[in-house]
C-alpha cells in the first residue's frame, strides 16, 4: 500500500466517504506507526528495484521508501479535513507534532523534517514543502479561518481535547492587512460536531452575524487600527 495514492484520490473529490472510511482504515492497519511519527509511506515492498527510480533504491525506512515523510503525510491530513473526517485528519498532524517535539526520539532542532526514520529520528530539519503544507490545515480548517468573497469566514473544526484548561484554544493571524489573534472559548468542552458559533466578540464590542454563516464583512476589519492587534472571541456552544 502507498500513501500518496490514498492522498489523491481523497483530495481530487474522487473517493467516495464510504470508500475514505475504508482508505482510512487500511492505512490505520498498514502504514500508521505510532513509533516512528505516523503514517509511513508506504508498506515493505520487501525488495530493492533501482530500475523503478529513485524511491525503491532506499533501504526500507528511509527518505521515499516507507519513513514517515511528512509532506505526504500532510497532505493526508489535509485531504481528510477537507473531505470532513476531522478525527482522522487529526490524528495524522498531531503525531507530526508529537513526534517532532519529542527530542529524545527525534532529536531534531524544533520543527518539522523532511522524514522520520525507521528509528523515530527526524531528517533534513524544517523541510519548507512540508511545512507550508502544515499550515493550511491548521489555519484553514482545524481554526476555520477562511476568506469568502473578500470576508472573513470562520468554520472551526476543533477536537475537544484541543482547547486548554479553561475551554480556550487561539491562533493569530492576518487577514485585510490587520493582525487578528482569534480565541475561540468552549466553556461546554464540547466535541466538533457539538458545537455551532453562539457569539463573536471584536475587541470587546459584540459582532451581530447571522446564524449559521459566521461572516464578518471585510469592511468591519479595515475600520480596525492597522497598526495593532485586536481579538476576536468566538463562544462555542
Amino acid at each position: 500500500m502507498m500513501l500518496t495514492g490514498q492522498v489523491f484520490t481523497i483530495m481530487s473529490q474522487t473517493a467516495t466517504d464510504e470508500q475514505i472510511s475504508m482508505i482510512v482504515k487500511a492505512a490505520d492497519q498498514y502504514l500508521f506507526d505510532e513509533k516512528v511519527g505516523g503514517y509511513r509511506l508506504n508498506t515493505d515492498f520487501k525488495e530493492l528495484k533501482t530500475d523503478l527510480g529513485r524511491m525503491f533504491g532506499f533501504a526500507y525506512g528511509s527518505k521515499e521508501n516507507g519513513a514517515v515523510f511528512s509532506h505526504m503525510a500532510v497532505m493526508y491530513a489535509f485531504a481528510l479535513y477537507k473531505r470532513g473526517f476531522v478525527k482522522e485528519g487529526y490524528k495524522a498532524l498531531n503525531q507530526l507534532y508529537l513526534q517532532s517535539s519529542d527530542f529524545e526520539h527525534s532529536r531534531i532542532y524544533p520543527g518539522i523534517p523532511e522524514y522520520f526514520n525507521q528509528n523515530g529520528r527526524g531528517l533534513y530539519s524544517y523541510l519548507t514543502g512540508a511545512a507550508s503544507w502544515y499550515m493550511p490545515p491548521v489555519l484553514t480548517e482545524m481554526f476555520g479561518v477562511k476568506g469568502k468573497l473578500g470576508d472573513l469566514s470562520l468554520e472551526p473544526k476543533l477536537m475537544a481535547e484541543q482547547f486548554d484548561e479553561k475551554g480556550k484554544a487561539s491562533i493569530t493571524s492576518f487577514f485585510a492587512e490587520r493582525t487578528l489573534r482569534l480565541e475561540y472559548e468552549n466553556p461546554g468542552c464540547l466535541e466538533i460536531g457539538d458545537y455551532e458559533i453562539e457569539e463573536i466578540w471584536i475587541n470587546d464590542v459584540k459582532y451581530p452575524f447571522q446564524q449559521g454563516e459566521a461572516i464578518i464583512s471585510r469592511e468591519t476589519i479595515q475600520m480596525l487600527n492597522e497598526d495593532e492587534e485586536h481579538i476576536l472571541r468566538v463562544i462555542l456552544a
